[in-house]
């Protein structure tokens, strides 16, 4: 029986907060890179393995096999469960007694995310028809907008009050509540598949090595796969290091730099976000072969304006609610804009080019992408090169840095082009 829509509108809300927490646990560490550094005493290369790798590392090892698992059990439980393990893994980064312990925390957060994020993209198509699903995962992934914006003014805040300890106290509590809800009103549906009725048990293939080659070798998905992890490169490697790069080439204050990030990026990222399906209709409409017009514009801007935020010089100033912001930032509306459109369309794209019944495999397969080369390496790469560059440019190493690992958004932009060339990627 179809679920009614309210029921599905619910689900959709208690899914974004599972968003909003994960993320805001990922992204918040953004903020705490300079405390943890001045506690510690690591270098930056060993911050970029808090920032992303050793996250990243576990994470992608596991979102396939967890994606194969969403396609075959009950997804609303695998939810709920990885979000609990989720929120008191977080809480004890708040407890950790040394570095190497804060790293063995994150790893323990990655292995719990892992079933929370491939089921709930696996989960939303089957909610809804084909003509609402892009509007549908841009509302899920508004969460990450949203617990950025959190992470970015509200973690400073408590971190530049509290320490740093007692952020990841605070983000870790509510998510156990969230845990809580999506067992009681996250409804296990049907998988559809586009042009069909919703199947009450999907057929499961024989071989996750067979499945996954069958897969891979589709052009659609590969380049989507490619396309997707270099452009999650240059984002977590901006949103990552950007307070750090105000902190130590503007002269904010952690504080200042989590709130003028949250209000220019984060804002605009969430209204990118949501207008990532009516800027795709217009594009479609101007070029009906452009069903992927949407993230091949997108990095286009993201190259150009996050260049521009890390060259501009740092003696430039606006106001901002009584406050003088780095002019730079300017950039970072664009920026922030741009680097959320792509995602929605990418994501339903998979949806359309997979079976149903290994969509959430071919969502860990996006997953896997995004974990390995943009949130593990995206920050690393501009720790490493930061230290690298240190005695030829001195203080300006991490913006220099900064500036050679936005191009890579070049490399993004051609993998959107191939995979809208590929056959069964219109839609």
């Amino acid at each position: 029986m179809p679920l009614v829509a309210w029921r599905c509108h619910v689900a959709l809300l208690v899914l974004l907060l599972t968003n909003f927490f994960t993320f805001a646990g990922r992204q918040v560490v953004a903020v705490l890179l300079e405390p943890i550094k001045l506690e510690f005493g690591v270098s930056d290369s060993a911050l970029g393995l808090v920032a992303g790798v050793m996250f990243a590392l576990l994470y992608g090892l596991l979102c396939i096999p967890a994606g194969r698992l969403a396609d075959r059990v009950n997804r609303r439980w695998l939810i709920a469960i990885g979000m609990a393990t989720w929120a008191l893994a977080t809480m004890a980064c708040g407890w950790a007694s040394g570095f190497w312990t804060l790293v063995l925390f994150r790893l323990l957060v990655s292995f719990s995310e892992t079933g929370v994020t491939p089921p709930s993209f696996a989960l939303i198509p089957d909610y809804y028809p084909l003509h609402q699903r892009n509007q549908a995962i841009s509302i899920y992934l508004a969460g990450s907008a949203l617990g950025s914006l959190a992470a970015l003014a509200v973690g400073a805040w408590i971190a530049n009050r509290y320490g740093w300890r007692a952020v990841f106290l605070s983000i870790g509590g509510p998510a156990l509540v969230v845990s809580m809800l999506v067992a009681i009103l996250v409804p296990e549906p049907g998988r559809a598949t586009p042009g069909k009725a919703a199947e009450a048990k999907p057929v499961a293939p024989a071989s996750i090595q067979r499945v996954l080659w069958r897969l891979w070798r589709q052009p659609a998905v590969h380049w989507l796969v490619l396309g997707a992890g270099l452009s999650t490169f240059i984002g977590m490697a901006y949103i990552m290091w950007l307070p750090t790069f105000l902190v130590r080439n503007h002269g904010l204050s952690l504080q200042q730099a989590g709130v003028f990030v949250a209000i220019i990026g984060t804002a605009s990222s969430l209204i990118g976000g949501l207008s990532s399906s009516a800027v795709g209709k217009r594009l479609l409409r101007i070029n009906p072969r452009w069903t992927l017009g949407t993230p091949i514009v997108a990095m286009a801007i993201c190259v150009v304006a996050s260049i521009a935020v890390f060259a501009w010089p740092s003696d430039l100033r606006v106001s901002l609610f009584g406050l003088a912001m780095p002019q730079a930032l300017l950039w970072g509306i664009p920026v922030g804009f741009a680097s959320a459109m792509w995602m929605p369309t990418v994501f339903t794209t998979m949806s359309i080019v997979v079976p149903a019944d290994q969509r959430a495999l071919g969502n860990g397969l996006l997953a896997l992408s995004n974990t390995w080369i943009g949130f593990g390496l995206g920050p690393l790469a501009v720790g490493v090169l930061s230290d690298l560059l240190l005695p030829a440019f001195g203080s300006g190493n991490l913006r220099v840095a900064l500036m050679i690992t936005m191009l890579t958004g070049l490399l993004a932009l051609y993998c959107f082009l191939r995979a809208s060339r590929a056959p069964g990627a219109a839609h």
